[in-house]
C-alpha cells in the first residue's frame, strides 16, 4: 500500500488558506447551480450569467475549471512564496464572502 507523505500533502495543499478559498468556491458553485436550477436565484455576476443561462452543467464545468486552475497556480507558486499565497488566499476568501454577501443583500 502506498501512503502520501506530509511533503506530498503540503505540495497539494501548501496552506490551509488555499483550502479555505477552494471550499468557499466549491460551496458557491454548488449553491449557485442548485438554487438556479430550482428557479430561486438569478446570477448577478455578469461574467458567469451567460454560462448559467446556457445550463447549470456548463456553469459548473467552467467554475470548477477555474477553481482547479487557481489551485494548481497557487500550489505551484507556494513553492516560491508560501506566505504570499497564504495572504492572497485569505484576502481572496474575504473578498469572495463580501461580494457574495453584497449580491445576496442587493437581491433581497
Amino acid at each position: 500500500m502506498v501512503y502520501a507523505s506530509s511533503t506530498d500533502m503540503s505540495r497539494l495543499m501548501p496552506t490551509r488558506a488555499l483550502g479555505l478559498l477552494l471550499v468557499i468556491g466549491f460551496i458557491d458553485l454548488v449553491a449557485t447551480a442548485t438554487l438556479h436550477a430550482g428557479g430561486y436565484i438569478v446570477e448577478l455576476n455578469p461574467l458567469m450569467r451567460p454560462l448559467l443561462l446556457q445550463g447549470e452543467w456548463l456553469f459548473a464545468l467552467v467554475k470548477g475549471t477555474t477553481l482547479l486552475l487557481a489551485w494548481v497556480a497557487m500550489a505551484w507558486y507556494a513553492r516560491q512564496n508560501r506566505d504570499f499565497v497564504r495572504k492572497a488566499c485569505l484576502l481572496g476568501s474575504g473578498a469572495y464572502l463580501v461580494i457574495w454577501a453584497g449580491w445576496f443583500v442587493a437581491a433581497l
